[in-house]
């Protein structure tokens, strides 16, 4: 009976470890419209242009999300892109391009 339950331990928590590195290899949800509310009030700058930039980043970052690295790059990557409680797509894009050394802005100049 005992080892029975320690069995049932052992599944438990392999597929608790599971659910979170498949959790970690996901696109999170951020909230755009809340996010860019917060962070231009008071900074003088547009919630239309915040909600852009974030939309963009989103976008492409759905598109490259299986080109970034393994599951805890994106994992520290989502945790820098949400330091200070706020969360940012383009913070994160910029994180992961950074740390897979894909990093080549669009308005790079030749």
């Amino acid at each position: 009976m005992r080892t029975f339950f320690f069995a049932v331990a052992a599944i438990v928590s392999a597929s608790y470890a599971l659910d979170q590195v498949r959790a970690a290899d996901r696109l999170p949800a951020f909230d755009i419209a809340r996010n860019c509310n917060e962070e231009v009030a008071g900074a003088g700058t547009k919630v239309a242009s915040c909600t852009k930039d974030e939309t963009d980043a989103k976008n492409e970052l759905a598109q490259r999300w299986s080109q970034f690295g393994a599951a805890s790059e994106k994992k520290a990557c989502v945790g820098e892109s949400s330091i200070g409680g706020g969360q940012s797509y383009v913070e994160l894009l910029t994180c992961l391009e950074m740390s897979s050394g894909n990093f080549s802005p669009k308005d790079q100049k030749q």
